[in-house]
C-alpha cells in the first residue's frame, strides 16, 4: 500500500494512503459541485456533471495547454476545475490546491520541501503559499479543486 507524507496549512504533517486521499477528493469536489450539503455550502446549488470531453476548454498558454472550470463558487473562493498542461512552468500557489491527475506525469520540485513525480492516479496537495517548479509531460492533465480565503486566481 502506497503512502503520501503531506504537508498541511498549519504545519502538521499527516500520513494517508491512496484510498483516503481519493475518498478525500472525491468529498471535497462533491461539497464544491453542491452534492453534498453543508450549512457552511452553496445555498442552492445542484449537482454538477461532465465528461471531460465536453467542457469548454480555454488556452493556456503560461502552462503549455488548456483549462476548463468545472464549478466556481459565487464567491470565487472555491473552483472545481480540469487542466491539460505541457512543458516547463514556475508557479507560487496563491490557494490550496489539492489535484487529481487524469493522464500524464509532471516533475515536481518543491522549492525547500521535496521533489516526487506524479503520475496518472496520484494525487497531491500545495497549500497556498508553497513555491514550485513543474516539468510537464505532453500529455499531462488534471481535475483539481483550488481553495482560498479570498478569490481564487491564477493569471
Amino acid at each position: 500500500m502506497a503512502y503520501y507524507l503531506l504537508p498541511v496549512v498549519n504545519s502538521v504533517d499527516i500520513v494517508m494512503n491512496r484510498n483516503q486521499i481519493v475518498a478525500g477528493l472525491l468529498i471535497g469536489m462533491a461539497y464544491l459541485a453542491g452534492i453534498a450539503t453543508s450549512s457552511a455550502g452553496p445555498k442552492g446549488a445542484g449537482p454538477v456533471h461532465f465528461a471531460l470531453g465536453d467542457l469548454r476548454w480555454v488556452s493556456l498558454p503560461e502552462f503549455g495547454g488548456s483549462e476548463a472550470i468545472i464549478y466556481r463558487s459565487s464567491d470565487g473562493r472555491r473552483v472545481a476545475a480540469a487542466f491539460k498542461e505541457s512543458g516547463s512552468a514556475s508557479f507560487v500557489y496563491p490557494f490550496d490546491e489539492f489535484l487529481y491527475v487524469t493522464e500524464g506525469t509532471a516533475r515536481v520540485k518543491v522549492h525547500g520541501g521535496q521533489n516526487f513525480v506524479l503520475r496518472k492516479g496520484d494525487v497531491a496537495y500545495f497549500p497556498e503559499g508553497t513555491s514550485v517548479d513543474f516539468e510537464f509531460s505532453k500529455d499531462f492533465a488534471d481535475v483539481t479543486m483550488l481553495v482560498a480565503d479570498h478569490e481564487v486566481r491564477w493569471r
